[in-house]
């Protein structure tokens, strides 16, 4: 009996010793870390969307007085024949994909069929050619943010665009109409690489 104490005895102190060496190795291994480096008060900010219009190509804003499409002949050419110039420029912080739509309900006391007037506007300078969208579907699409406009503005540059009006010979009965309140809308939505 004496010599199972004497073996318990023993097994008690190999786990002493065992545990003594663990935490000293324990506190060597911690004795061993660096000190915590902190890289304090980051933020992050995104890049701004901003674009911004003008008739003349030099005095840029958020908004412009509209344009005047008269003499338009139901199936005849667009109108103006030279097209109204319209510049948009990116005065963000990255390229910006356009939109276009119409943000008013246009005035129409002569029932002119909506989805037969044409919106034409053409890239002036290397662009992607013209590019028709009906006056109904851009003012449906103003509850989207527009119809994509082929062609992308890269940041602080400007682009010239030629816009136009035509409507199909049917569009209209009788000997005239006037369509009025029309809120031509651009937007840029930002490109991700």
């Amino acid at each position: 009996m004496k010599r199972f104490s004497n073996t318990k005895h023993l097994a008690r102190t190999i786990i002493v010793m065992a545990s003594v060496a663990i935490l000293a190795a324990g506190v060597t291994f911690a004795a061993l870390q660096s000190q915590q480096d902190t890289l304090a008060g980051n933020t992050v900010e995104t890049a701004t969307a901003d674009l911004r219009l003008s008739t003349d190509g030099t005095s840029f804003s958020n908004s412009h007085a509209g344009f005047d499409f008269n003499n338009l002949i139901p199936g005849g050419p667009a109108v103006p024949t030279a097209g109204y110039s319209v510049y948009l420029e990116d005065s963000g912080g990255t390229p910006l994909s356009i939109k276009l739509a119409v943000g008013s309900v246009p005035t129409n006391p002569d029932n002119v069929d909506l989805s037969k007037v044409n919106i034409v506007l053409t890239e002036v300078a290397g662009g992607t050619g013209s590019q028709n969208f009906s006056l109904q579907s851009l003012i449906a699409a103003s509850s989207t943010g527009g119809l994509p406009i082929s062609s992308t503005i890269d940041t602080h540059n400007a682009k010239q665009y030629k816009l136009q009006v035509s409507m199909t010979s049917d569009a209209v009965n009788g000997s005239g109409a006037i369509l009025g309140n029309i809120d031509f809308v651009f937007s840029g939505v930002a490109q991700s690489s």
